[in-house]
């Protein structure tokens, strides 16, 4: 893991690495909370940090220290892990339709706009859909032992990445395949392996929890997804998270997990599971169509045959997927 490091002078540390780097990395390519996984590949963990988890500023520490660049390092990893998602997504979906419509479900994907820009930003999503992708098409090609490498990959990218064992374990339980089920602790040892840091550097295995809910008040009501639509049902309270554009793309997206069923029940399970979980964890409605966007199978659903479709539906993306972008970098965070 990263070890911990002289936080007292992060941002003057910062601030002398941005006269060697080109802005064009920092202010085209970091929003929010972009600048805190390059401070961590650059410094190192220290209390605040915590939550964001260490398979992402791993990479972004790798590759500085071979180019000599953090800020271009961490657009260069996000970039590739992007562009290798849209890859093994499309592999992945040619397993369940025509290459053709594969190829026009990863097309949308990728141009849907919550995706779109956090594989764009310094964010560590673009790491996290890569790993999630490529463990359930390496599990469905027999590769169990990569599965469960990219598997633990994703436990320690995202907090909920652990996840992506369960379609693999009701896979294996359903067919019989017990010997097999000896690859699933990997990802648990992964972050098993993040909590035992934790617990060396700060006493508390479980900071990154912890320290989510103190490091980052949330503005207005502190409080989740359902607690506010049931405040609006029951109260008339009035909240921004529940803004009309927003809770229609809530249900599209709840509409496409539903039908994973028809398609593979094991992801099924996955999909609807993370969906419950990510509801009572997210603080907004924009906040969890953010997670939710990053749930592959629910794209694994999007089986569309004439090009005229997907001409339509990206000349209706990629506007607004510019628009959300420009807005996080220049005026204010957007998940």
């Amino acid at each position: 893991m990263i070890g911990s490091s002289r936080f007292n002078f992060a941002w003057l540390a910062v601030d002398r690495h941005l006269l060697s780097s080109s802005a064009l990395w920092l202010f085209l390519f970091n929003a929010g909370d972009s600048f805190q996984f390059v401070i961590i590949a650059m410094l190192g963990y220290a209390h605040g940090r915590y939550p964001f988890l260490p398979g992402y500023p791993l990479a972004i520490r790798f590759v500085g220290l071979l180019i000599g660049d953090y800020w271009l390092a961490a657009f260069l990893v996000t970039q590739i892990s992007a562009l290798s998602s849209v890859v093994m997504f499309q592999l992945l979906a040619e397993q369940y339709m025509e290459r053709r419509q594969a190829m026009w479900a990863a097309t949308l994907l990728s141009t849907f706009p919550y995706i779109f820009v956090f594989t764009t930003l310094g964010y560590s999503e673009a790491m996290y859909l890569f790993s999630t992708v490529s463990t359930w098409y390496f599990y469905r090609t027999g590769r169990l032992r990569t599965s469960a490498l990219c598997a633990a990959l994703a436990s320690i990218t995202r907090i909920y990445g652990i996840g992506i064992v369960l379609p693999v374990t009701i896979d294996l339980l359903r067919k019989g395949d017990y010997r097999k089920l000896i690859y699933i602790p990997i990802p648990s040892v992964a972050l098993f392996s993040w909590a035992l840091f934790c617990f060396r550097t700060t006493g508390n295995p479980f900071i990154s929890l912890s320290e989510e809910s103190t490091v980052y008040p949330i503005v207005g009501l502190n409080i989740n997804f359902v607690q506010a639509i049931w405040m609006h049902l029951t109260q008339g309270t009035p909240n921004a998270s529940l803004d009309p554009a927003v809770l229609l793309a809530f249900v599209l997206l709840a509409l496409l997990a539903g039908m994973v069923w028809q398609l593979d029940r094991a992801l099924w399970a996955y999909t609807i599971t993370m969906f419950a979980a990510l509801a009572f964890v997210a603080t907004s409605a924009i906040s969890l169509l953010r997670l939710m966007s990053f749930i592959f199978p629910i794209w694994l659903t999007v089986k569309v045959k004439h090009p005229a479709v997907v001409a339509i539906c990206l000349a209706f993306l990629i506007p607004i997927s510019l628009l959300l972008w420009l807005y996080a970098i220049t005026v204010f965070f957007v998940g």
